[in-house]
């Protein structure tokens, strides 16, 4: 976002970490080995904000009446609630005895849980947003509420005010596929 609305990219300083030999290692044989990668800018996130603070707070408002399917993408404003989101894909499983007596086995009736997935919503106005996020987009600490969902957090419902890109996409649930470019809490 900032090389885009400042016309250059911010002094970018990219630092390997490699461990026990990570750098001479064979492919399908690198037991042991590790390399992590790390970026780090010249200038910070804050103060990034900062400078683009006029030409971000010029994007319109979303409006989800206007907006539509097969629409090119559109960066915007969404001012709302920021909450998790879990779905569950169950599968069940039944017998039918036509002939003789019933087989009574309550495992072949229980819901199976095939997969389950927790995802950031934002709800603004009438319009729903799924977001596809990186940590990157969140406050210190934020982006783990989504791995700690149902199990150390429970429902989260955070005023937020966000800088999308919104999809010609919905999900099954008729939110709009998005990428935040920059979330603020009020």
């Amino acid at each position: 976002m900032y090389e885009t609305e400042m016309g250059y990219s911010p002094e970018t300083k990219i630092t390997k970490t490699e461990g026990l030999n990570a750098s001479a290692r064979i492919p399908l044989i690198s037991a042991g080995a590790s390399s992590v990668e790390s970026k780090s800018y010249a200038i910070s996130t804050i103060g990034m904000l900062e400078k683009l603070e006029n030409k971000i707070s010029a994007y319109p408002e979303f409006l989800g009446a206007e907006y539509q399917f097969g629409s090119s993408s559109v960066i915007c404003w969404a001012k709302g609630i920021l909450s998790i989101n879990k779905v569950e894909v169950k599968r069940s499983k039944s017998t039918i005895t036509i002939v003789g007596k019933p087989k009574e086995n309550p495992e072949d009736y229980r819901d199976k849980l095939i997969a389950e997935e927790y995802y950031f919503s934002l709800q603004s106005n009438e319009s729903k947003f799924a977001l596809l996020p990186t940590p990157d987009y969140f406050s210190s600490g934020v982006s783990a509420f989504q791995d700690l969902a149902n199990t150390v957090v429970g429902p989260i419902e955070l005023p937020v005010k966000a800088l999308v890109r919104v999809y010609s996409a919905q999900t099954n649930f008729k939110e709009w596929l998005s990428v935040p470019m920059v979330i603020l809490e009020p």
